[in-house]
């Protein structure tokens, strides 16, 4: 329960991992070798099962976003969720559905392929109700992994040196965030080139050998929570990362980073918004992020919602390779 360790290098790892320095943005060079090893390390082969569903178009959050569609939020409802009218947009109607258990199921099954990495927003702007939300959407999260993922889930912070890796236990994850006092500021690029510095290294190594060493590698999905816009340049880490993933001619899921957003911030939403919908076209570059706005989710953050989002991000990026990886209710 908690953090495990499986091998010398996965050790070495946590130990440097865990004397990182977080006080700024580091330079931006991804072409270097990696200086840390952070929940990386899983090696079981990624090959994927053919889903059952597979001949199914993708779920509404993955299509064009209409944002004309959501009305002016009104005040909560009782049962904690905001309101915005009737005119809900798709995306937000899907996200709020209950989940069926069948599917639910075969969306775990679907996450088993790929390593999940969540990283929180613990800066300042998070004390209080929002570091209680994400604190609990996460325990959730943590118990359902135990049922696709034998590795369970890591997550990193922005600003702390504490790290949990392996979790699928909720009582793991509440110890985590009892440990974690939210301050500082929001260096999100900082700490997505801290993480993906080393997956591009491992992946870009395994492709000029033999290729089966690269399926030995799980695709990867960041899950980045938080409630403001960055305090440094999250951007230039995407693009890079973006171009890197074109030149070596790797798979469209290989990488994905989802952005969802805890409070109701509008500058906040209006820079998400930015990194979703304009990075691709701008830069000529594949798209590998989503983001998902504090509208969508009705001010509810729960495990449902969140295995969604990283659904949605996997279907979105494989549908336009040409295959849908599972269609959700």
């Amino acid at each position: 329960m908690g953090n495990s360790s499986s091998s010398q290098s996965k050790n070495r790892g946590k130990s440097r991992s865990a004397h990182a320095s977080t006080s700024g943005a580091r330079p931006s060079n991804l072409l270097l070798p990696p200086q840390t090893s952070l929940g990386h390390r899983r090696t079981r082969s990624a090959a994927m099962r053919p889903s059952r569903r597979e001949e199914t178009p993708p779920p509404p959050p993955y299509r064009a976003r209409d944002d004309s569609a959501i009305s002016t939020p009104v005040p909560h409802t009782s049962s904690g969720i905001t309101g915005y009218g009737a005119a809900l947009s798709e995306r937000a109607l899907y996200l709020r559905r209950p989940m069926r258990r069948e599917t639910e199921e075969d969306a775990l099954e679907t996450l088993r392929k790929y390593n999940t990495i969540l990283i929180v927003d613990d800066s300042s702007s998070m004390r209080g109700a929002r570091w209680e939300e994400a604190g609990a959407a996460l325990s959730g999260l943590a118990s359902r992994a135990g049922e696709y993922d034998t590795d369970g889930i890591d997550i990193h912070f922005l600003n702390s040196p504490e790290i949990g890796q392996d979790l699928k236990d909720p009582r793991a994850v509440r110890d985590l965030f009892n440990r974690v006092q939210p301050r500082g500021p929001t260096p999100i690029g900082a700490k997505l080139e801290e993480l993906l510095q080393d997956y591009m290294y491992q992946i870009e190594t395994a492709s000029k050998g033999d290729p089966r060493n690269l399926r030995q590698i799980k695709p990867i999905n960041y899950i980045i929570l938080t409630d403001g816009a960055p305090t440094d340049d999250p951007e230039s880490v995407i693009v890079q990362t973006a171009k890197r993933l074109d030149a070596g001619n790797f798979p469209i899921h290989q990488v994905g980073i989802q952005f969802v957003q805890i409070g109701d911030s509008k500058s906040a939403t209006s820079y998400l918004n930015d990194l979703d919908d304009e990075l691709a076209d701008k830069y000529k570059i594949r798209d590998i992020v989503d983001t998902t706005p504090f509208n969508d989710i009705g001010g509810e953050l729960n495990p449902d919602i969140l295995i969604k989002i990283l659904l949605g991000g996997i279907n979105r990026r494989v549908d336009k390779s040409g295959a849908t990886v599972l269609q959700a209710d």
